[in-house]
C-alpha cells in the first residue's frame, strides 16, 4: 500500500470534506425524496437543511469511528438516531406535515417512524453518503469492509458493482419523480444538483493533488466534535421552537419518543463496544474504481428516470409509491431486528467461551 495513510489534512481541507459529506447527505435525503429538489440553491436548503444534515453526519460519524468501528449495524443504529430529528424538529413522527398518519398509536405515527428513522435517514442520510465519501474521496475502506458478507458480496466483482449502482440510480430517479411537481422540476433538479456534487468532487480531487487521506483523519477531532455537538444542540433548541410548534403533542407521545431515543442509544452503546472488538478485514479494497464516465452516467440515469416517471407510470404512481414505502419499511424492520439479533448472538458466543473456560 503506497498510499499516505498517516498524512494529516489541513483544517481547510477537512472543512471542505465536511461540505462534500454534508452535501451528499442532503442530496440523498432531500433531493432523491423530492422533498426539496433544489437544496443547494434555496435559502431554506443552505440555511437550515445543509447545516442540520452536516452536523448530524459529522457528530454521529465521529462517535462511530472513535468509540467503535464502522460496522454495518453500528452505522445503522447511528443513522436511526439521526432520523429521530423528525420528532422534535419537524414533529413529523407525531403529526406528518403531508396529512394524517397511516397508523397512529398513542400519538405516534408508526409507519412514518419506521420509514424515516429505520430506513430513510439511516441509509439515505447517513450510511450511503459516508460510503460514497469514503470510497470516492479517501483511501480507507472501513465501511465497505465492515459490511455483512451478504451485502459485501454485491461488490465482489466490477460487473456486480456497476449493476447495483445503475439500478440504484434508476430507483432513486423513479422515487424522486413520484414526488416531483413536474418533469421540468425533475430535469432542472437532476442536472443542477448532480452537477454541483460533481464540481465539489472535482475540486476535492484537484485540491488533494493525489494525496490520499483516511476518512477518520478527515472527520472532526475531539475538540471539533465538542464544538459541532454544541451547534447541533443549539439547532435542536431553536428549530424545535420555531418549526411547527403547534404540532408538539402532549406528554405521553413525547415520552414514547424519549423511550425510542433511550433504546437506540443503548443499542448504539453495545454495538460500539462490540464493533471495537471486531477485527475488520485489513485488505483495502474498493467496490469500483472512480471514473468520471460512470459518475456522469449515474447522474443522467437518475435525472432521466425522474423526468420520464410521470409519462411511464401514469395512474400507477400512487401504487408504486405505496410499494416503495412498504419495501422500505420491511427493510428497516428487518435490519433493526438483525441488529438486535447480532448483539444477542454475540453475547451468547461470549458466554459459551467463558463457560468452556470454566469447565476446563
Amino acid at each position: 500500500m503506497g498510499n499516505n495513510i498517516n498524512v494529516q489534512p489541513s483544517k481547510k481541507l477537512k472543512f471542505f470534506f465536511w461540505i462534500i459529506l454534508g452535501s451528499l447527505s442532503v442530496f440523498f435525503a432531500e433531493v432523491v425524496s423530492g422533498s426539496d429538489m433544489f437544496p443547494f440553491f434555496r435559502l431554506w436548503g443552505l440555511a437550515l437543511e445543509f447545516p442540520l444534515y452536516t452536523l448530524h453526519i459529522l457528530v454521529l460519524s465521529y462517535i462511530v469511528f472513535n468509540y467503535g468501528k464502522p460496522c454495518f449495524y453500528t452505522l445503522f443504529i447511528s443513522g436511526a438516531i439521526f432520523g429521530m430529528y423528525e420528532a422534535y424538529l419537524t414533529k413529523v413522527l407525531w403529526t406528518p406535515s403531508w396529512g394524517d398518519p397511516f397508523i397512529s398509536v398513542a400519538g405516534i405515527a408508526v409507519v412514518e417512524v419506521i420509514l424515516l428513522v429505520f430506513f430513510w435517514h439511516s441509509f439515505m442520510s447517513f450510511i450511503i453518503p459516508l460510503f460514497i465519501s469514503e470510497s470516492v474521496l479517501t483511501n480507507s475502506r472501513g465501511i465497505v469492509n465492515g459490511l455483512p458478507n451478504r451485502i459485501k458480496s454485491l461488490f465482489d466483482s466490477r460487473k456486480k458493482s456497476y449493476i447495483l449502482l445503475l439500478s440504484c440510480a434508476v430507483l432513486f430517479g423513479i422515487f424522486q419523480g413520484l414526488n416531483s411537481p413536474s418533469p421540468m422540476h425533475s430535469l432542472l433538479s437532476g442536472l443542477s444538483t448532480t452537477a454541483a456534487l460533481m464540481l465539489l468532487i472535482y475540486l476535492w480531487r484537484n485540491k488533494t493533488n493525489g494525496k490520499k487521506y483516511t476518512i477518520q483523519a478527515l472527520l472532526p477531532n475531539k475538540r471539533e466534535f465538542s464544538f459541532l455537538l454544541a451547534l447541533l444542540v443549539i439547532m435542536y433548541i431553536l428549530l424545535g421552537i420555531l418549526i411547527r410548534p403547534e404540532a408538539l403533542p402532549g406528554l405521553f407521545p413525547q415520552l414514547i419518543i424519549w423511550l425510542i431515543y433511550a433504546g437506540l442509544f443503548i443499542l448504539l452503546f453495545f454495538h460500539l463496544r462490540k464493533s471495537k472488538k471486531t477485527a475488520l478485514p485489513k485488505t483495502i479494497s474498493s467496490p469500483i474504481n472512480f471514473s468520471w464516465k460512470i459518475v456522469i452516467i449515474l447522474s443522467l440515469l437518475f435525472t432521466i428516470s425522474s423526468v420520464i416517471n410521470k409519462f411511464l407510470l401514469g395512474d400507477f404512481r400512487d401504487i408504486i409509491m405505496l410499494l416503495f414505502w412498504l419495501i422500505d419499511c420491511v427493510i428497516g424492520i428487518l435490519v433493526f431486528y438483525l441488529s438486535i439479533k447480532y448483539l444477542i448472538s454475540a453475547r451468547r458466543d461470549i458466554g459459551q467461551v467463558e463457560n468452556s473456560g470454566l469447565e476446563e
